[in-house]
Protein backbone atom coordinates (compact mmCIF):
# COMPACT_ATOMS: atom_id res chain seq x y z
CA UNK A 1 0.00 0.00 0.00
CA UNK A 2 3.00 2.28 0.89
CA UNK A 3 4.33 1.48 -2.57
CA UNK A 4 1.40 1.96 -4.20
CA UNK A 5 0.64 5.57 -2.27
CA UNK A 6 4.03 6.77 -3.35
CA UNK A 7 3.59 5.49 -6.87
CA UNK A 8 0.77 7.76 -7.36
CA UNK A 9 2.39 10.91 -5.24
CA UNK A 10 5.15 10.86 -7.52
CA UNK A 11 3.18 10.65 -10.85
CA UNK A 12 0.89 13.59 -9.47
CA UNK A 13 3.79 15.52 -9.18
CA UNK A 14 4.97 14.66 -12.55
CA UNK A 15 1.43 15.97 -14.07
CA UNK A 16 1.43 18.74 -12.16
CA UNK A 17 5.12 19.91 -13.20
CA UNK A 18 4.08 19.55 -16.61
CA UNK A 19 0.82 21.90 -16.29
CA UNK A 20 3.11 24.16 -14.39
CA UNK A 21 5.82 24.22 -17.27
CA UNK A 22 2.43 24.39 -19.22
CA UNK A 23 1.54 28.28 -18.10
CA UNK A 24 4.18 29.94 -19.58
CA UNK A 25 6.03 27.37 -21.98
CA UNK A 26 4.04 26.06 -25.43
CA UNK A 27 3.58 22.17 -24.70
CA UNK A 28 6.09 21.92 -27.70
CA UNK A 29 9.27 23.08 -26.66
CA UNK A 30 9.09 21.38 -22.77
CA UNK A 31 11.09 18.60 -22.42
CA UNK A 32 11.66 15.86 -19.83
CA UNK A 33 14.57 17.30 -19.01
CA UNK A 34 12.49 20.46 -17.79
CA UNK A 35 10.12 18.03 -15.91
CA UNK A 36 12.57 16.32 -13.75
CA UNK A 37 14.43 19.82 -12.66
CA UNK A 38 11.63 21.02 -11.73
CA UNK A 39 10.49 18.84 -9.53
CA UNK A 40 13.92 17.16 -8.42
CA UNK A 41 13.80 13.41 -9.79
CA UNK A 42 16.16 12.09 -12.11
CA UNK A 43 15.13 10.34 -15.53
CA UNK A 44 15.37 6.98 -14.79
CA UNK A 45 12.01 8.27 -11.92
CA UNK A 46 10.11 9.91 -14.60
CA UNK A 47 10.77 6.98 -17.36
CA UNK A 48 9.11 4.41 -14.64
CA UNK A 49 5.96 6.15 -14.61
CA UNK A 50 5.41 7.60 -18.21
CA UNK A 51 6.85 6.73 -21.53
CA UNK A 52 7.23 10.33 -22.69
CA UNK A 53 5.98 14.37 -22.04
CA UNK A 54 3.15 12.83 -24.20
CA UNK A 55 1.56 9.69 -22.37
CA UNK A 56 2.10 12.42 -18.99
CA UNK A 57 -0.24 14.45 -20.70
CA UNK A 58 -2.50 12.15 -21.75
CA UNK A 59 -3.17 10.96 -18.25
CA UNK A 60 -4.16 14.36 -17.06
CA UNK A 61 -6.26 14.67 -20.00
CA UNK A 62 -8.15 11.31 -19.28
CA UNK A 63 -8.41 11.87 -15.78
CA UNK A 64 -10.76 14.90 -16.30
CA UNK A 65 -12.83 13.17 -19.35
CA UNK A 66 -13.04 9.99 -17.15
CA UNK A 67 -14.18 11.30 -14.82
CA UNK A 68 -17.02 13.52 -16.61
CA UNK A 69 -17.76 10.88 -18.30
CA UNK A 70 -18.42 8.39 -15.22
CA UNK A 71 -20.48 11.24 -13.80
CA UNK A 72 -22.57 11.28 -16.73
CA UNK A 73 -23.19 7.70 -17.13
CA UNK A 74 -24.88 7.71 -12.99
CA UNK A 75 -26.81 10.76 -14.65
CA UNK A 76 -28.11 8.90 -17.73
CA UNK A 77 -28.72 5.37 -15.07
CA UNK A 78 -30.97 8.00 -12.75
CA UNK A 79 -32.81 9.17 -15.68
CA UNK A 80 -33.70 6.19 -17.45
CA UNK A 81 -35.68 5.05 -15.05
CA UNK A 82 -38.15 8.16 -15.23
CA UNK A 83 -40.35 9.01 -18.02
CA UNK A 84 -39.76 11.93 -20.05
CA UNK A 85 -42.34 13.60 -21.62
CA UNK A 86 -43.51 17.08 -23.44
CA UNK A 87 -43.59 18.57 -19.45
CA UNK A 88 -40.47 17.91 -18.38
CA UNK A 89 -38.51 20.90 -16.57
CA UNK A 90 -34.43 20.76 -16.45
CA UNK A 91 -35.12 21.22 -12.10
CA UNK A 92 -36.77 18.10 -12.09
CA UNK A 93 -33.59 15.89 -12.97
CA UNK A 94 -31.10 18.22 -12.16
CA UNK A 95 -30.30 20.49 -9.38
CA UNK A 96 -27.01 22.85 -8.09
CA UNK A 97 -25.89 20.24 -6.35
CA UNK A 98 -26.26 17.68 -9.16
CA UNK A 99 -24.83 18.68 -12.08
CA UNK A 100 -21.75 19.03 -14.58
CA UNK A 101 -20.14 22.29 -12.67
CA UNK A 102 -19.54 20.46 -9.85
CA UNK A 103 -17.09 17.70 -11.64
CA UNK A 104 -15.28 20.88 -13.82
CA UNK A 105 -15.00 23.25 -10.75
CA UNK A 106 -12.35 20.51 -9.30
CA UNK A 107 -10.64 20.88 -12.57
CA UNK A 108 -10.98 24.84 -13.46
CA UNK A 109 -7.37 25.35 -12.45
CA UNK A 110 -5.79 21.79 -14.48
CA UNK A 111 -8.22 22.88 -17.52
CA UNK A 112 -7.29 26.94 -17.61
CA UNK A 113 -4.11 25.70 -18.46
CA UNK A 114 -5.12 23.15 -20.71
CA UNK A 115 -7.66 25.39 -22.66
CA UNK A 116 -5.24 28.82 -22.48
CA UNK A 117 -2.42 30.11 -25.32
CA UNK A 118 0.00 27.22 -24.42
CA UNK A 119 -2.61 24.66 -23.81
CA UNK A 120 -3.34 21.31 -25.72
CA UNK A 121 -5.39 20.91 -28.81
CA UNK A 122 -5.49 17.44 -28.25
CA UNK A 123 -7.60 17.64 -24.71
CA UNK A 124 -10.05 20.34 -26.57
CA UNK A 125 -10.84 18.08 -29.25
CA UNK A 126 -11.47 15.24 -26.37
CA UNK A 127 -13.69 17.56 -23.87
CA UNK A 128 -15.53 18.38 -27.32
CA UNK A 129 -16.35 15.02 -28.46
CA UNK A 130 -16.60 13.99 -24.54
CA UNK A 131 -19.80 16.93 -24.27
CA UNK A 132 -21.13 15.88 -27.77
CA UNK A 133 -21.69 12.09 -26.91
CA UNK A 134 -23.35 13.69 -23.51
CA UNK A 135 -25.75 15.44 -24.79
CA UNK A 136 -26.57 13.15 -27.76
CA UNK A 137 -27.17 10.27 -24.90
CA UNK A 138 -29.21 12.95 -22.38
CA UNK A 139 -31.19 14.39 -26.07
CA UNK A 140 -31.69 10.50 -26.98
CA UNK A 141 -33.84 9.91 -23.62
CA UNK A 142 -36.69 12.47 -25.39
CA UNK A 143 -38.61 11.67 -29.07
CA UNK A 144 -37.49 14.32 -30.36
CA UNK A 145 -38.90 14.58 -34.08
CA UNK A 146 -35.74 15.61 -35.69
CA UNK A 147 -33.80 14.72 -39.09
CA UNK A 148 -30.08 13.79 -38.83
CA UNK A 149 -28.37 17.39 -39.70
CA UNK A 150 -30.78 19.25 -37.26
CA UNK A 151 -29.92 16.78 -34.38
CA UNK A 152 -25.88 17.06 -35.44
CA UNK A 153 -26.65 20.99 -35.41
CA UNK A 154 -28.64 20.89 -32.06
CA UNK A 155 -25.74 18.33 -30.22
CA UNK A 156 -23.30 21.07 -31.47
CA UNK A 157 -24.85 23.93 -30.43
CA UNK A 158 -25.32 22.75 -26.78
CA UNK A 159 -21.71 21.05 -26.62
CA UNK A 160 -19.95 24.35 -28.21
CA UNK A 161 -22.18 26.91 -26.13
CA UNK A 162 -21.32 24.30 -22.58
CA UNK A 163 -17.79 24.53 -23.35
CA UNK A 164 -17.75 28.10 -23.86
CA UNK A 165 -19.29 29.02 -20.80
CA UNK A 166 -16.45 26.90 -18.97
CA UNK A 167 -13.42 28.12 -20.64
CA UNK A 168 -15.36 31.51 -19.55
CA UNK A 169 -15.54 29.91 -15.63
CA UNK A 170 -11.33 28.96 -16.15
CA UNK A 171 -10.31 32.85 -16.89
CA UNK A 172 -13.20 33.43 -13.82
CA UNK A 173 -12.76 31.42 -11.34
CA UNK A 174 -14.19 33.10 -8.76
CA UNK A 175 -17.58 32.46 -10.25
CA UNK A 176 -19.54 29.55 -8.09
CA UNK A 177 -21.13 26.57 -9.17
CA UNK A 178 -24.28 27.81 -7.96
CA UNK A 179 -23.86 31.09 -9.94
CA UNK A 180 -22.70 29.21 -12.73
CA UNK A 181 -25.30 26.49 -12.63
CA UNK A 182 -28.57 29.33 -12.05
CA UNK A 183 -27.34 31.00 -15.15
CA UNK A 184 -26.99 28.49 -17.51
CA UNK A 185 -30.45 26.82 -16.05
CA UNK A 186 -32.29 30.12 -17.17
CA UNK A 187 -30.57 30.10 -20.70
CA UNK A 188 -31.53 26.48 -21.48
CA UNK A 189 -35.03 26.76 -19.56
CA UNK A 190 -35.86 29.29 -21.76
CA UNK A 191 -34.20 28.68 -24.89
CA UNK A 192 -33.00 25.60 -26.00
CA UNK A 193 -35.19 22.96 -23.69
CA UNK A 194 -38.44 25.20 -25.40
CA UNK A 195 -37.03 24.05 -28.81
CA UNK A 196 -36.68 20.58 -28.18
CA UNK A 197 -40.57 20.77 -26.21
CA UNK A 198 -41.74 22.07 -29.72
CA UNK A 199 -40.20 18.91 -31.38
CA UNK A 200 -41.17 16.25 -29.23
CA UNK A 201 -44.01 13.64 -30.13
Amino acid sequence: MAYINKTTKTQRKIQEALLELMKTKKFEVITVSDITSLIDINRSTFYRHYLDKYNVLEKIEDNILIEITDFHNKFINNLSNKNIDITFEISDYINVDNNFFNIFEKHLSSMHILMGENGSITFQNKLKNTMLNVFKRTFSLASINLNKIEKDLLFNFQSASFISIINYWTEHPELTVKELFSFYNRIISNGIVNFVKDNMN
